[in-house]
């Protein structure tokens, strides 16, 4: 695993951000939106997905580089 990329055991991102995360055997290197839900669970999904239907639980993540 590539150092720049965070565990999400370790750290999560910040509420809204766009990130890329690791999905193990699912993706990898997938660019998503970050974001709690009124339940207060986690979720990396679809930049512009805002339900969480299709979210996926990730295993590592890193900030969007501009």
């Amino acid at each position: 695993m590539m150092s720049e990329y965070i565990s999400v055991e370790e750290c999560l991102p910040i509420d809204g951000q766009k990130v890329v995360a690791k999905f193990e055997g699912v993706y990898e290197g997938r660019r998503v939106t970050f974001w709690f839900d009124t339940g207060g669970g986690s979720h990396f999904g679809a930049i512009d997905e805002l339900d969480g239907k299709g979210s996926q639980p990730a295993t590592h993540w890193m900030p969007l580089k501009h």
